[in-house]
């Protein structure tokens, strides 16, 4: 199960505050795959879709599909802050090194 850390959850409420759309929660979804697992997308929901199952940590509401759900078995959603910008990260165990020898890791 997926779940966010309190750093998280202080800037999605932070974002929903400041949206007027503190009933809303975050939908967690697949943005792209590479030769070393998904890359994952956050968007502001009102409620899951059809498919979608509603998941609660640290008092934020989260919305993901089955598949999304199981690459993110035991994942954690952070806000990090870095001297190059700040933003949420899915950390996700089991992330795989390429070693594929696909041209974009060489």
């Amino acid at each position: 199960m997926v779940r966010i850390t309190e750093r998280a959850a202080e800037e999605i409420k932070k974002i929903l505050r400041e949206e007027g759309k503190e009933d809303y929660g975050v939908k967690v979804y697949i943005a792209g795959m590479g030769c070393s697992g998904p890359s994952y997308g956050l968007t502001l929901a009102k409620e899951a879709e059809e498919g979608e199952k509603e998941i609660e940590s640290n008092g934020i509401r989260i919305f993901v599909s089955e598949v999304v759900e199981a690459y993110l078995a035991d994942s954690e959603i952070d806000y990090v802050e870095t001297p190059y910008g700040s933003g949420f990260a899915v950390n996700a165990p089991g992330g795989s090194a390429c070693g594929s020898g696909c041209s974009s890791c060489r």
